[in-house]
């Protein structure tokens, strides 16, 4: 963390607060600080739900346990004021509200669990703390996060593209109201084993302006070449100026309005349909990423976005 201060940077930091491998110090010396199963053993998760991703099975800390909430406060005040983290993507939020499980406290319920432990989270992340939800439980994660994950994981790959946009476009009105909303990295080139088509990407990058909120990079800085750099540019600035979501005409969500804090528009235009499909727009409109002029009738290509902005 002190390289990263030195860098001019700001470090941040991935946490998965509420599990635990077999293997892991806090497993191996406070075993009874875990949700139980029915058999009075630490409970692993696949019994009951999803097992985890890599390295499981997974054990869950109990939150409704004194001691967990000590030892989660200890934690983060730790990364805090030691480390110098006041950035945490938190992950794996689900499972601190687990099901099928007995809790130290058994009166509590599974929401009471998971809200209590990660009030100990914030109470050691202290004061101007950043802490992002995913995987988590939404309603329960009111006033307890102040970024939230709203999709599914992004991958470079058309259908992925269309899937995170319709969650995002169904919860972008909690963006500035409950939390910043969190739609996913921005992904401007492919990987080696993740491939999109150009009017893929267009279509990511219109999701991500109509879906307003947090602003991730997702590629390498470095490997980006000068347009994938201008268009991280203008996410950027959208993000700065708290640009919200669009407000789309109905439910298809093909064609949806920014009102730019500064008295400007984009219009956001999405063709989810696998044949092309022509459009008409106001007079007078640009491409938003390279200003443009664009005709008054326009041909969207199958699963296509576009964004136009107004002089």
């Amino acid at each position: 963390a002190r390289e990263i201060h030195a860098a001019g940077c700001e470090p941040a930091l991935w946490v998965a607060p509420f599990i635990a491998e077999p293997g892991s110090r806090v497993f191996q010396d406070h075993p009874d600080w875990f949700v139980k199963g029915d058999d009075g053993l630490p409970l692993p998760s696949e019994r009951v739900t999803y097992g985890g991703w890599r390295c499981t099975p997974w054990y869950v800390l109990d939150g409704t346990h004194p001691e967990v909430q000590a030892h989660l406060e200890r934690v983060f005040r730790t990364l805090r004021e030691q480390w110098g983290i006041h950035y945490f993507k938190l992950d794996a939020n689900f499972w601190g509200a687990i099901h099928g499980g007995q809790f130290h406290d058994a009166s509590a319920t599974r929401v009471e669990a998971y809200r209590r432990g990660m009030a100990a989270v914030l109470r050691g992340a202290g004061e101007g703390a950043f802490l992002l939800g995913c995987n988590a439980p939404i309603w329960p994660s009111l006033g307890l996060v102040h970024g939230m994950r709203v999709s599914d994981d992004v991958e470079r790959h058309g259908p992925r593209f269309r899937q995170i946009a319709r969650e995002a476009f169904c919860r972008a009105w909690q963006n500035g109201r409950l939390w910043a909303l969190d739609p996913d990295c921005v992904c401007l080139r492919d990987l080696p084993n993740q491939r999109a088509g150009e009017t893929d990407y267009q279509f990511h990058l219109a999701a991500l302006v109509a879906s307003g909120g947090m602003v991730l990079a997702g590629d390498r800085l470095r490997d980006l070449d000068e347009g994938q750099e201008g268009q991280l540019h203008k996410l950027l600035a959208l993000c700065e100026a708290r640009a919200p979501a669009a407000h789309f005409d109905d439910m298809s969500f093909s064609r949806g309005r920014v009102t730019l804090p500064n008295g400007g528009e984009l219009l956001c235009l999405f063709n989810w349909d696998e044949a092309e499909r022509e459009v008409e727009v106001p007079s007078g409109a640009l491409d938003f990423w390279d200003e443009r002029p664009v005709g008054q009738r326009i041909m969207l290509q199958a699963g296509q976005g576009i964004v136009l902005q107004y002089r």
